[in-house]
């Protein structure tokens, strides 16, 4: 549920902010190198554990807020492209 209200959030606010999703997904992929190294370590395997889910959920929502804001933006210039004469 809370995901919808994020991606119709992100329909509606896609030309306002993107590079967002960049940002997101970047550290997301920072957080699934730092997962990999502590999984090195038997002390820091627990918490190497709770770096990928944190790095799933920030790739996810990064990638599924990318899709949305492409769709908005062509949704939107297609709308133009429609309005002008």
């Amino acid at each position: 549920m809370i995901l919808w209200y994020y991606l119709r959030y992100i329909a509606r606010h896609a030309h306002d902010l993107p590079w967002v999703h960049l940002v997101i997904g970047l550290i997301g992929n920072l957080f699934f190198v730092l997962g990999s190294i502590m999984f090195l370590y038997p002390a820091s395997t627990h918490l190497g554990t709770w770096f990928f889910i944190i790095a799933s959920w920030g790739l996810l929502i990064g990638v599924l807020g990318e899709i949305a804001a492409r769709y908005e933006m062509r949704r939107r210039a297609a709308a133009a492209a429609a309005a002008a004469p």
